[in-house]
């Protein structure tokens, strides 16, 4: 089991790698803070994704997915508190564009800079990950033959190791990409707009996560 080990991880973090690289909230996220505020922000926004994604992973190799899978309903409201949470986020992200003029303005809302602070801005990344709870299915799909061979407790820390370091190493690296000053200064005067259109995007996917809820619930009975 030991000598298979490592042959088997580059597919595994190829599988995850791919994961990340398609579009959704995670990357969103990530890509409005590197524009809006910073590298740094980019940067802590992508810790906070990290931080999330290790909850999930935790939460898929102890077992607690096949709860989840149990009992439906738990899924569902985390869905519609995850969906909250991205309203909630997409309205504060608005608030701060409205006060975008006011001297002091309220904590966690952006201030005239359109900084969020790397505190605020890697808890609104752990916020978002966390939102989607489906994301432990995927993990418990892509993983589901190593948890089902119980390997080694040292070899599991490695895996969880590896993926939440891949997963900061590559939402850093569109951080510091995304967040170039001379593509910053490109999109300045856009913005304003900019965080506009990223507080309408997180309502509408708040309210998709709802709906989403709502309809597998009725559908399954």
């Amino acid at each position: 089991m030991d000598a298979g080990f490592w042959p088997a991880l580059l597919p595994l973090i190829l599988a995850w790698v791919i994961g990340m690289t398609s579009p959704g909230p995670d990357l969103f996220f990530v890509i409005h803070r590197s524009l809006a505020a910073s590298r740094r922000e980019g940067i802590a926004a992508a810790c906070g994704v990290a931080s999330g994604v290790l909850v999930w992973l935790i939460v898929a190799f102890t077992g607690l997915a096949a709860l989840m899978a149990a009992f439906p309903a738990i899924t569902v409201v985390m869905q519609v508190v995850g969906g909250l949470v991205l309203i909630w986020m997409g309205a504060r992200t608005l608030q701060g564009w409205r006060r975008r003029r006011v001297a002091v303005p309220e904590e966690g809302t952006d201030d005239a800079s359109g900084r969020l602070g790397l505190a605020v801005a890697y808890r609104r990344g752990l916020y978002t990950n966390l939102a989607n709870p489906k994301f432990v299915i995927y993990v418990s799909a892509v993983f589901a033959p190593f948890i089902a061979d119980q390997r080694p407790l040292w070899q599991t820390l490695v895996l969880l190791a590896m993926l939440v370091f891949t997963t900061v190493a590559w939402f850093s690296v569109i951080a510091l990409v995304v967040g170039h000053p001379r593509l910053r200064g490109l999109v300045a005067r856009w913005t304003h707009a900019l965080d506009a259109v990223a507080g309408v995007v997180f309502i509408l996917l708040g309210l998709g996560f709802i709906v989403l809820a709502i309809v597998e619930t009725v559908g399954a009975h």
